[in-house]
């Protein structure tokens, strides 16, 4: 670790962008991961690493970057803490997400430890490596598509009725694995009320905004079913479907914000 980054981070005054061998070093000090093999993936918000922990499993571990796009107005806006402080808030609104999620029983990987900004997970795949990523195969592998497809909708589905929306629903963050869907990245993940009217101080979100969060996510995996695989959904009937017993109160939210605006 060099000492520059050590200086800034403890003063807060300054940041940069953590390399992964220097997130690594931090995650390998508070025990996430004993040994790391490579990068498995990259994006704008964070980078993950495969490798294993103390208890010999096979892990992926998260972390976080700092003045990435998605991140810099946040932490522009917050004068009273570090810029380490907030991707740490990241991290840990993330792992508990995602333990939520797989304490439901989604098909989610199982989180195991969160330490500032990064968390160890369960990696799905097997000793020769992660399961690739959705966007990674050629259109030729699938014999039926529409059956994956299927799988991908009824995922929103289940996700809606546990009143959450993911936020992020695409290719990208839909591991297949064993023929199956395992689905991962939860920062952007919401829980809805199931209505409009909610507390300030609340941390659900209101019953419509949820509804054009699920809009974009059934738009964005739609899109790619059609463009790689030549599918044809019809997108209304979807969220009808996904919404199932909660559309009547989502129509009802509707009404009355049209109502209000005259």
């Amino acid at each position: 670790m060099n000492e520059k980054y050590w200086m800034w981070r403890e003063t807060g005054v300054s940041a940069y962008e953590l390399t992964p061998q220097e997130a690594l070093a931090e995650a390998i000090e508070n025990n996430l991961i004993r040994e790391a093999f490579q990068v498995i993936g990259q994006g704008k918000e964070a980078f993950v690493c495969w490798g294993i922990d103390e208890e010999e499993r096979q892990i992926a571990l998260k972390s976080y970057k700092i003045y990435r796009t998605t991140h810099r107005q946040r932490i522009n806006n917050t004068s009273r803490i570090s810029p380490y402080q907030v991707i740490k808030q990241f991290a840990k609104l993330e792992f508990y997400k995602t333990l939520d999620l797989f304490e439901l029983k989604l098909p989610v990987p199982q989180p195991y430890k969160w330490h500032d900004f990064s968390f160890s997970m369960e990696l799905i795949g097997d000793n020769a490596g992660p399961s690739p990523l959705l966007k990674d195969f050629s259109k030729e592998y699938f014999d039926d598509p529409s059956e994956l497809m299927e799988k991908c909708i009824d995922f929103l589905y289940d996700i809606f009725q546990l009143h959450y929306v993911h936020g992020d629903f695409s290719e990208h963050n839909i591991i297949l694995h064993n023929e199956e869907i395992v689905v991962i990245d939860f920062l952007q993940t919401k829980k809805f009320a199931l209505k409009d009217s909610i507390d300030g101080g609340s941390k659900l979100i209101p019953l419509t905004r949820a509804y054009r969060i699920l809009q974009r996510d059934v738009n964005a995996i739609l899109t790619y079913f059609k463009r790689c695989h030549r599918l044809q959904a019809d997108q209304n009937e979807v969220l009808d479907y996904i919404t199932g017993d909660i559309k009547n109160k989502i129509e009802k939210e509707l009404e009355l914000k049209h109502e209000m605006s005259y």
